[in-house]
């Protein structure tokens, strides 16, 4: 049951409690290109670098092109990803409607799967936000026109930090 949206228009969810708001703030700050965190993840080359926000909750500044890659689930952490530049197509199941590639790795939080025929893709470009559920099973690949480095942030917020209600 992911969330997918502009990060500005789903304010809201993360006015909750203490530690969303805390994640809200520093996500927000990876938007704006005079903060120090922006600045940072721009000039970043390739690769990733493990940032901690507070409250058991960190994120991965992550500068790469997107090759398409393995869906993955994960049990513990919920997945915030927020595209800070470029663009990226998001590729998303439902895991029960997939066969397990491997095992969960409780020491990765990952489980991986084979490609389904019922993916979702999901053009996200800078700004866009998905918020990834344990049964939300995800990869990315390259989107056919884009030729700049993605610059993105993930932040794995533990399970036990969000409440969904609707």
């Amino acid at each position: 049951m992911a969330i997918i949206g502009k990060l500005n228009s789903l304010e809201t969810l993360f006015s909750k409690t203490l530690e969303l708001e805390t994640l809200y703030g520093y996500l927000a700050s990876m938007l704006d290109t005079n903060h120090p965190h922006h600045q940072s993840l721009i000039q970043q080359q390739s690769g990733s670098l493990r940032q901690d926000i507070g409250h058991g909750m960190h994120a991965m500044h992550i500068a790469y092109k997107p090759l398409g890659g393995v869906l993955e689930t994960h049990r513990t952490h919920i997945d915030f990803c927020l595209v800070v530049h470029g663009c990226e197509i998001l590729n998303l199941s439902d895991s029960s409607d997939l066969v397990i590639q491997e095992d969960y790795d409780s020491t990765l939080d990952k489980q991986t799967y084979h490609n389904g025929e019922h993916s979702l893709e999901m053009y996200l470009h800078a700004g866009w936000l998905a918020i990834l559920f344990p049964t939300d099973a995800h990869t990315t690949s390259p989107h056919p026109q884009s030729l700049d480095l993605v610059h993105k942030v993930v932040a794995k917020v533990p399970a036990n930090l969000v409440k969904l209600k609707l």
